[in-house]
């Protein structure tokens, strides 16, 4: 089982996804969440592999991790006959549509169609369309039919969601993940066990800090979690971590809708800061507060 908590910029959110839950593999979830999974380090070969889609789901793993150019071949030409096998016979349309299965004409009238009657949808088929709409770059929408599933009791679909909103991929060397969400939101922390992922828009650009070796956009920083402390307030966190060769960052995520003064007592050797609208070098500022739902990332060299 993993320990996940997920903070970000939005206070509903915060309320539902900071208190944490530990995850562990539920194998009917696996067809439309197996992005969550991934991140997770849970494969589609832990579920059966007599249902067509966690077929198509292994096959797409074993054909990132292979390296033979004919075995590369083989499985590519099993996921195009099991894809077009899916389309044809899907037996849930919205799981379909939750793997980028369809056309995109023919996908956009059928995710309407479901929005249109969104309250009348279990949880799991919100989450579905969900991760549908933003498979099919209609992010504000995912994130608009994520936001009635806030009000569902299943806490872990709500985490395991989440997470499939942002695409993670789990390849050989690193993990890629998609950042369509990341600018409605300024910026998301995640905690996986030990590990950490911090996601931020600044100046219309995604980046990301992690110790996982993410990868966005063609971008990484990868910073060692040997050091950290983390502070939760009712309207903010502050989390500083540091790797053992004296490179670190200072986090403070801001969800209230007040702004946040700071009163920073450490003076790093160098660095740079992030906001949503900044992008600077520690000697030129350091700011002084932290606007509503904002952030102020400082990654540094003591």
């Amino acid at each position: 089982m993993t320990h996940l908590v997920i903070y970000t910029s939005k206070q509903d959110y915060t309320l539902n996804l900071g208190v944490g839950i530990y995850i562990k593999l539920r194998c009917e979830y696996m067809p439309w969440l197996w992005n969550a999974y991934e991140l997770l380090n849970i494969e589609p070969e832990y579920c059966s592999d007599d249902e067509l889609m966690i077929k198509y789901l292994s096959t797409y793993r074993k054909l990132r991790e292979e390296r033979n150019v004919k075995l590369i071949m083989n499985l590519r030409n099993e996921m195009m006959r099991i894809r077009a096998e899916l389309r044809k016979s899907c037996k849930d349309e919205l799981i379909c549509l939750a793997n980028r299965l369809y056309e995109y004409n023919r996908a956009v009238n059928a995710l309407y169609k479901y929005y249109m009657k969104i309250h009348e949808l279990d949880p799991e088929r919100k989450s579905k369309l969900s991760i549908a709409f933003n498979k099919y770059n209609m992010p504000a929408m995912g994130l608009r039919v994520f936001n009635e599933l806030l009000y569902s009791s299943n806490e872990e679909l709500k985490y395991l969601t989440f997470l499939s909103l942002l695409n993670p991929v789990r390849w050989p060397l690193h993990i890629t993940m998609n950042t369509n969400i990341v600018p409605y939101l300024n910026w998301i922390l995640i905690y996986l066990d030990d590990h950490y992922i911090i996601l931020m828009a600044s100046l219309n650009r995604a980046y990301v800090i992690s110790d996982l070796n993410v990868n966005i956009n063609g971008g990484k920083v990868t910073l060692d979690n040997d050091y950290e402390t983390r502070s939760i307030m009712t309207t903010h966190i502050i989390t500083r971590i540091e790797s053992v060769d004296g490179h670190g960052v200072l986090f403070i995520g801001n969800w209230s809708d007040q702004a946040i003064n700071l009163n920073l007592d450490f003076k790093p050797r160098e660095g740079s800061i992030k906001g949503t609208s900044l992008d600077a070098n520690i000697s030129q500022l350091i700011p002084i507060i932290i606007p509503p739902h904002d952030y102020l990332s400082i990654k540094y060299t003591i």
